[in-house]
């Protein structure tokens, strides 16, 4: 799988999704000393902005890095070949290549206007619930968050962060808070091109889906817990 059919599975997802896109369907850029690529785009919580004065936001990224970028138009095994020889690579399978999207929910004071801190008790309030409601009941991460692979090592399929603030000092001294963000990532395998066509690997499609379907549900709880941080 190539990039391009990638890039439009992922529109597709988003689309079935409901999420309102904010601006384009993304930005695109090209690191032009490693020829990765990176996709970058923007929703916001289904049904609209619910959390004034907070602006709440979802940043959706992925890398698509050069050695997948060939693995999408050659044969595994010519990729083996031309990397370990043809002699060492005969008898080897690669592992399917993944494709690593980030994920921030974010929610942001309006105009660049930040908020007096809320205190311990709304802080602790906002986190208990936060965390509880992405852990449990609208959660972000899939149930397979680690796999013990061939080799009997473990791998880490998803990934949570603990919820941070962003604060500024005024001229006076006092912190104010200027926002809070959540990050969290997943791993979406992509097939591989092989010489057998018996064994053909899965597209993403359906973990696409479930991974956008998870960004929707907890976007919503996200912002609904935001109401412990709004100014009293």
């Amino acid at each position: 799988m190539d990039y391009e059919t990638f890039r439009a599975l992922w529109l597709d997802a988003l689309r079935e999704s409901g999420l309102p896109v904010i601006g384009d369907q993304g930005t695109e850029t090209l690191d032009t000393r490693h020829l990765d690529r990176v996709y970058t785009g923007y929703v916001e919580p289904l049904g609209g902005q619910d959390a004034a004065p907070f602006h709440v936001t979802a940043q959706l990224s992925w890398r698509w890095d050069a050695l997948t970028n060939l693995r999408g138009t050659a044969r595994d095994e010519d990729v083996l070949s031309e990397m370990l020889g043809r002699d060492q690579a005969e008898d080897l399978l690669a592992e399917k290549a993944c494709v690593h999207v980030d994920i921030k929910l974010r929610a942001t004071s309006p105009d660049d206007k930040p908020f007096p801190m809320p205190s311990r008790v709304a802080w602790s309030k906002w986190v208990e619930e936060t965390v509880d409601r992405l852990d449990r009941i609208e959660p972000l991460l899939p149930d397979e968050i680690l796999r013990v692979n061939r080799t009997g090592k473990t791998e880490v399929l998803a990934w949570q962060d603990a919820p941070k603030l962003t604060a500024v000092c005024d001229a006076s001294g006092a912190l104010l808070l200027e926002g809070v963000e959540l990050s969290a990532g997943q791993l979406v395998e992509i097939p591989r091109l092989l010489d057998s066509a018996n064994r053909p690997d899965e597209g993403p499609e359906a973990e696409l889906a479930e991974l956008l379907g998870r960004v929707r549900a907890s976007l919503t709880a996200w912002m609904q817990a935001l109401d412990h941080l709004r100014p009293r």
